[in-house]
Order: C-alpha cells, then structure tokens, then sequence
C-alpha cells in the first residue's frame, strides 16, 4: 500500500506536534541519479511504528543538501500520512568524529584479525591436501632406485582411494567455506573503509531531518527520502576502436561511451543504483529576456553634451575618435553618436544549451549503469561503461601540406547507439594500437562524425613551390601584379586504392581595385571555401596503388600601382 501524502513542508527549526514520539532511524542510499553538474540521491529508510502521531528522526544527512529539493514517499501495510518535514543543521565536533573513527578503526582491525584467522584455515587444509597426496603416492610408487615396486592389493586400494577422495572432498569444503568468509569480510571492510572516509577529521555539520507523520493504526513500511546535491558531476569520454580492411575499403569502428563520475559531498555512495542523465539542471532553463533598443536623433547641442560627459575634460586633449553618426560596438553594445561614445547596457548573450535527442525520460536521456555500484566522497574519478555502438565508417587520407606534410587516415561515420554523444575526448585505437586522443563534438544518433586516427606512413605528399614572380602591367595606368603557384604530389605505397583530401587555400579580398585569380591551368578545386571559410579549397580524389597524383594550385594578384597590400591580421 503506498503512503497518502498530506504534502512535504520545510522549515528551518522543529515544530514538534503535540503528543508525538520520536523514533530515531536510520537510512541506506539506494540511489543516486548524476547530472553533469549535481545529483539526486533517493535514501531507503525501514520504519515500524503503532498507530498515532509520531516523529521519525533522520540524523545522518549531509549539511550541503538543498533542503528545498527534500521528498518523502513510501510504502507500507497501513495507512501513513506525512504531515511535514522539518530541518536543522547540527553540530559535530571534531572529538565526536575522532570517537566515531576509532569505532570504525576497531572494527576494521576485528575483522582484519578474522580474515587471517581465515588464512590459516585455508593454508592448514592445503598443507593436509597436500600430505595426503604424498601418503597416497608413497603407497603406489617406488620412492628411490633401491626400491622395489610394491605389489597393490586391490581391495587395499579402493580403500585408500575412497579415504583420500573423502577427505579431500572434506578439505575442499573448508577451503571454499573459509574463502567465502573472506569475500564477506572484504565486503564489510570496504563498507567501514568508505565510512571511516567520510569521516571529516575537523568540526563539521549534518542535517537533521524530522519526518512529522500520523498513523492510522500500527504498521510497518519503507520510506524513501530524496534530495539534491551540487558536489556531483559526471564527464564523457570515450575509446573509438578502428579496425581497418587489409585490401582497402570500409572499415569497422566501435565507439565505446564511459563516464568519470565524481563526488564530494559528506556522504560515501557505497552499492547504489548508479544513473547518469544528460539533463542540465543548472543551466538556464529558458531562453533570455530580450529588450527593445529605441534609435533616436540628436541635436548638435545634445550630442555636445553627451559627448562632453564621455569623455573627461583630463582627456581632452587625447586624440579624438572617427567622426561618424552612429556605429554600434559588437562586443560591448556601446554606441558611438557623433564622436560621444554613449554606454549602453551590454546585450544579453544566448547560452548554448547542449539538447539531447535521445528519450527516456522526458527530453533527456537517462543511462542505468548495470549492477551496482560504489563511488566514493574522496573526488577520486569513478569510471564506468555506459554502452557501445559499431558502425562501419569510410577512410579517407587528409593533409594540409601548406602546414604540415603528414598524411592523417580519418574515418567519416555516422553515429550510432541511443541518445546523444556529450563533448569529451576520445581514446583512439587503430587496429588494437593506440594512437593518440581526439575529442567528439555534441553529436545526435544518425548526425555524421569525423574522427582522426594518426599518421598514414604509406602515404607521402609533398607542396612544392613552382613558380613566384612580382611586376607591374599596363601602359596609361600602372598597377603590380604577384603570381605564385605550387605542385602538391600525393604517392600511395600501399597495396590498395586509398581515397585523399588535400587542403590549400589561396586570399581574397573585399575590394574592387584588386583583383585575385587563379592562374590557367590549375586543377580545378572539388570544394571552395570549405565549412564556410573564403578561399579554403579541397581536392578529393582516389589514388591507385604505387601510384601518385599531382594537385596544380596558383593564383594572381593584381592591385594599383602605389598601394600596399597584405595579409590582414
């Protein structure tokens, strides 16, 4: 039967009702459900309680959770409301704490104590196992070379063997019963371990939390109380594994994605259900305000005015900025109003949200780690394996010989597996090998990714300038000319056909009087201003085995004769 809910209030101090008891209990962490910034904790609290108005005490909760978030459901063979829940910070001082550590230190030297014992245990019945198989092999082989061979009666060995095979049978059992004991062992100390840790060696505080309930007649149930914590986070990462075809063709590529998960609050998650969200809860939740911008004109007094209250009179004789009208500044909002800069209250920018595609609960999508788990408070990474998706992916050689002449084997995919693939590096492994790490954008199931995997040795390509040359053209009017142009040869040492992107780039410019073409004979760009940047250009071609191609690239400016021209920074 689940509990009916009277609602959950907060307060600062106890408001004990009237004629209550108090039952002091204590609580388990069931689950944690880990943000990339905070968590939600769900705690397991067992309660046995007569019929009435009662107060069911919860001491042992960290002081950093958000009070606000706190939720009390259950469930029970009776009838329970939950009037309230009540707060207080307590204090614990560092006597207190160092008492609770030698406890836990005591226990853990009881059980440490108890373990060897065990050792013995196992290591007696070995040393009997081992004395019987020796008696066993004294009676059946000669133990030297003046030994004769003993002759077997056959009821005298079925005797021994049946006494050997009972008693080993026996030993074994003690060996298995003694290690099992020391798996239950190992378990408990793990437990006091990650207890003792959370034990603060300084004056600290916990949350106090009174649960104000009625019950309608005796019962017994389980109450879950859950609440928010901000000294969580999980980080992506992944290991992308490539295994490349011996003849060529496409490749096989396996994205494993893994979580660092972290924390650092005043409690130890020990045996929990582990879930990871992509949820954002400490981001924005909805789009900014956006005010409205009124333009106004101004009278020459008013923008001598405003001008003058811009800039100090100290100042004065600092050089004055460009006239102009109107000319806003991206960055800052500021306007400049015939010469006055005139501050303005900076335009709010858009937060990018990072929008998951992948649905289970909600928009958001939500990862149960399998079985269970235990992260502890120190900070220390806990990494776990989310899941893995394989797709094949095309391979293709890039290289931007203008800056480096290296060959890199990248494979184009599209992403596979459930939700979405969050911002973080990746481990790259290429045919078991690994070679380096990358990192993977916010990317959706079915969007198309690109990742590099090293060097490719057997491909060499090499820029070579041909041709550079500066003069001037013309008769009435003089104006320079510059023309440069370079060979890019790719050779493939492979076996197989491999496919090449080369890069390269030529200028341009936004003005009339100068002129930027490409020289004749030049192989024709597949792609030009490549992602959208003016003058990027690719050539994306096959090159046969133990064959090589050459890329021809120029161009010519020409410009008035008298300017100067360069690279603009």
């Amino acid at each position: 039967m689940r509990f009916a809910l009277a609602g959950v209030l907060l307060a600062t101090t106890f408001l004990a009702p009237a004629m209550a008891a108090d039952f002091n209990t204590t609580s388990k962490i069931d689950k944690v459900t880990v943000y990339p910034q905070g968590a939600d904790v769900t705690r397991l609290a067992e309660i046995n309680l007569p019929a009435g108005d009662h107060r069911i005490i919860l001491a042992d909760l960290p002081a950093s959770i958000d009070t606000r978030s706190i939720r009390v459901e259950g469930e029970g063979n009776g009838t329970l409301e939950i009037a309230s829940v009540d707060t207080r910070n307590v204090y614990v001082s560092a006597e207190e704490q160092d008492q609770k550590r030698k406890l836990i230190e005591k226990q853990i030297t009881a059980l440490q104590d108890e373990r060897n014992a065990l050792d013995q245990v196992i290591g007696d019945a070995n040393n009997q196992r081992n004395f019987l198989l020796g008696l066993a092999d004294k009676q059946l082989v000669p133990q030297s070379s003046t030994d004769t061979l003993k002759g077997i009666d056959v009821a005298q060995l079925s005797s021994l063997l049946d006494l050997v095979q009972q008693r080993l049978s026996s030993l074994a059992k003690v060996i298995q019963d003694a290690q099992q004991g020391q798996r239950g062992i190992d378990e408990k100390m793990q437990e006091l371990s990650a207890a003792l840790a959370a034990l603060a060696p300084s004056d600290s505080y916990k949350l106090e939390a009174a649960i104000n309930v009625a019950a309608a007649s005796e019962m017994k149930g389980t109450l879950r109380i859950s609440y928010r914590l901000q000294e969580a986070g999980w980080l992506p990462y992944y290991d992308a594994r490539m295994t490349t075809p011996e003849k060529g063709g496409d490749a096989s590529l396996e994205v494993v994605r893994r979580a660092e998960v972290t924390q650092s609050s005043a409690e130890s998650w020990d045996n929990v259900e582990l879930v990871l969200s992509t949820a954002r809860p400490t981001d924005s939740t909805a789009a900014p305000d956006l005010s409205e911008e009124e333009l106004t004109a101004y009278e020459q007094k008013e923008l001598d005015a405003l001008r003058k209250m811009a800039v100090p009179e100290s100042s004065a004789a600092m050089e004055a900025p460009a006239a102009g009208f109107m000319n806003d500044s991206a960055e800052s909002g500021d306007m400049n109003i015939g010469g006055a800069l005139i501050k303005q209250a900076a335009k709010p920018k858009l937060v990018a949200q990072r929008q998951a595609a992948f649905e289970t609960a909600g928009f958001q999508a939500n990862y149960i780690i399998p079985g269970r788990v235990t992260v502890d408070n120190t900070g220390t990474a806990k990494k776990v394996r989310i899941t893995s998706a394989t797709q094949q992916a095309k391979l293709e050689v890039v290289s931007v010989p203008l800056f480096d002449a290296n060959a890199y084997l990248t494979a184009a995919f599209t992403v596979g597996g459930e939700g979405p693939l969050l911002p973080g590096y990746a481990n790259l492994y290429r045919d078991g090998i690994y070679v380096g790490q990358g990192n993977l954008p916010l990317l959706n199931t079915g969007e198309e990714a690109r990742l590099g995997f090293g060097i490719d040795d057997m491909v060499k390509v090499e820029r070579k300038e041909v041709k550079k040359a500066v003069g001037s053209q013309g008769i009435i009017s003089t104006s320079n000319v510059e023309e440069r142009a370079w060979d890019i040869s790719v050779k493939n040492l492979h076996d197989f056909k491999v496919a090449v992107k080369i890069l390269d780039r030529k200028p341009f410019t936004a003005r009339d009087d100068v002129e930027i073409a490409t020289l004749p004979g030049m192989t024709a760009p597949t792609e030009e201003n490549v992602d959208k940047k003016r003058g990027v250009m690719a050539w994306s071609f096959e090159v046969e085995p133990h064959k090589d191609t050459v890329i021809k690239t120029g161009y010519r400016i020409t410009w008035p004769d008298g300017m100067k021209i360069g690279m603009a920074q």
